[in-house]
């Protein structure tokens, strides 16, 4: 597998930059090949016999979160891991961590000014065919076609809309639980339908969230949030 070089770094950074609400921050990282050290031992218990690409994944991704929250004025500190395998972030806080084949990155914001907000990121390039079947809604098959690169984009949005509604409603939709529309001149999306199986209160959360995406070379990455 190609490692991502510097220049991807930085033009993820670029491209996290031109996308996020004014509100939020992030941080982007490449993940290292060798060994790491985790920066707090509270965080890394539970992956104390994990092989080091899964390690270092959640280093560098507890890392960007880091950089995320100290651009909106918090200490650096320990993100030890719920119940659910997710961060817990620092009181009056949110953020969402991500990463893809040697790249990483994290947003975060004050619960003051955000209510929900994911981020995903994918490589476009991975999808198979019968993966493209599951995450496709029929509303969006005429415009996707069998085109990867825009099925993994739908692929990321959705993934980083689970991730931002999860932390408050626990609702683990599939892909088909709600389809959007891809609006290429602005770079966003919007929703198009939302499944019935998904709560009222939820379903009507949803309308009102913004969703934004960026391609980076091969890779794509999009964000989800509502801010207050």
């Amino acid at each position: 597998m190609p490692v991502p070089n510097i220049n991807q770094t930085n033009e993820l950074q670029a491209a996290l930059q031109t996308l996020l609400p004014v509100s939020a921050s992030c941080g982007v990282q490449q993940v290292a090949s060798e060994a790491e050290a985790f920066e707090y031992e509270e965080e890394g218990r539970h992956l104390a016999n994990s092989v080091i690409k899964r390690r270092n994944e959640f280093i560098s991704g507890r890392r960007c979160a880091r950089m995320a929250l100290n651009h909106i004025g918090q200490v650096s500190c320990a993100l030890p891991t719920d119940s659910n395998g997710l961060p817990v972030w620092p009181s009056a806080t949110i953020g969402s961590i991500t990463h893809s084949r040697g790249l990483c990155c994290a947003v975060a914001a004050s619960a003051e000014k955000m209510i929900y907000l994911g981020i995903d990121l994918e490589k476009t390039n991975r999808l198979s065919p019968r993966a493209m079947e599951r995450v496709v809604h029929p509303l969006e098959s005429a415009v996707i076609g069998d085109d990867q690169a825009l099925a993994s984009l739908l692929f990321s949005a959705k993934e980083a809309y689970f991730k931002a509604q999860f932390p408050i409603w626990g609702a683990q939709p599939n892909f088909k639980d709600i389809a959007l529309q891809i609006e290429s001149d602005t770079q966003q999306l919007s929703v198009l339908e939302i499944s019935m199986n998904l709560p009222a209160q939820l379903r009507e959360v949803t309308l009102r969230m913004k969703f934004s995406y960026k391609f980076v070379r091969d890779y794509v990455v999009t964000l989800c949030w509502l801010e207050l």
